[in-house]
Order: C-alpha cells, then sequence, then structure tokens
C-alpha cells in the first residue's frame, strides 16, 4: 500500500530525476536586480547554481534586462549629480 507524502519543496525533474529544492526567496528579484550576482551570493549564501535557478524562477532573461535598466537609470542620475556640481 503506497501512502502519500506532502512536501513543502516543490519536486522537478531534471537530467530523468526528481531533485528538491527551495523556492527562490520572497524578495530574491528585487535583490537581484539592485545588487547583482554577488549580491544575491552574499545576501542569501547561495551556490551559483542555485542562483542560477532562482532567476530562472523568477523570470530569466526578464530579469536580466530589469537589472540592466536598473543599472543605466543609475548611471544617468550619477552623471547628472557630477555635472551639477561642475
Amino acid at each position: 500500500m503506497e501512502t502519500a507524502v506532502q512536501v513543502d519543496t516543490p519536486v522537478v525533474a531534471r537530467s530523468g530525476s526528481a531533485h528538491r529544492h527551495k523556492p527562490a526567496p520572497p524578495a530574491f528579484a528585487e535583490v537581484f536586480i539592485r545588487v547583482g550576482w554577488r549580491g544575491v551570493e552574499e545576501a542569501y549564501g547561495s551556490r551559483t547554481g542555485c542562483n542560477r535557478r532562482w532567476i530562472d524562477d523568477c523570470g530569466g532573461e526578464t530579469l536580466f534586462a530589469l537589472r540592466r535598466e536598473y543599472r543605466q537609470r543609475l548611471r544617468q542620475l550619477r552623471a547628472g549629480q557630477r555635472s551639477a556640481r561642475a
């Protein structure tokens, strides 16, 4: 007789086997946009594979595009501040 087991973490099939992994932290996308790859490594202490999975779970290429836009806005703001001081 089989019994059903309820698991809190999702089971994802990768390479023909099932792996359990933790879902991305609630604020992962925002932290990635603001501080980037090294920032999420420091904030969450997670490994590269885990960070990649979380990025994919949170939007993948869209997340990278949002990070690029955020950095571009920061550059523009900093350039405006420098020109105002001169």
